[in-house]
């Protein structure tokens, strides 16, 4: 009878060891799933976070590009100034010889004051002329900076 009862009592202790084994593979896999669930769920924040983050960085990169565009307008500009004023130089001497020209003939008959005014007009061509040489080599200057190679070397006068 005790072999009856022991053996017994080992079937009912292997029934709810199996009953334990099952219920703690049920936990365990409940577990391992809920545990998944939440990395998934903490992943996926954190890279909504880091969507986010890039795109706050490429509008502000945007912003940036939008801003450094003045700078190509503004060297364009700079670049432009030293032409127009050669070329305002050009017509202010063209037009200041035609005026002094016709100014200086200008004396009815009187020798010294059309020597005064041609020595005058002479005076102011070379004004110009220089202010329009001085203003073209600061152009080739220029013009050699932008051209990579550094310190402008010509003109060798400088």
């Amino acid at each position: 009878m005790q072999a009856t009862t022991n053996q017994k009592l080992v079937s009912q202790v292997g029934g709810a060891v199996q009953r334990i084994e099952k219920r703690t593979e049920e936990r365990v896999e409940k577990a391992v799933e809920q545990v998944a669930g939440e990395a998934s769920a903490t992943m996926t924040a954190n890279l909504d976070a880091s969507n986010e983050r890039a795109e706050r960085m490429m509008a502000a990169t945007a912003k940036l590009e939008a801003r450094q565009l003045w700078s190509p307008a503004a060297a364009m500009c700079l670049a432009l100034l030293p032409v127009v004023v050669v070329v305002a130089g050009l017509w202010m001497g063209i037009a200041g010889l035609i005026t002094g020209a016709q100014w200086a003939l200008d004396v009815d008959g009187r020798i010294w004051l059309g020597i005064g005014r041609w020595l005058v007009v002479s005076v102011g061509l070379a004004g110009a002329g220089y202010g329009l040489f001085a203003s073209v080599r600061s152009a080739a200057g220029l013009v050699e900076t932008w051209k990579g190679r550094g310190v402008p070397k010509w003109p060798r006068w400088r």
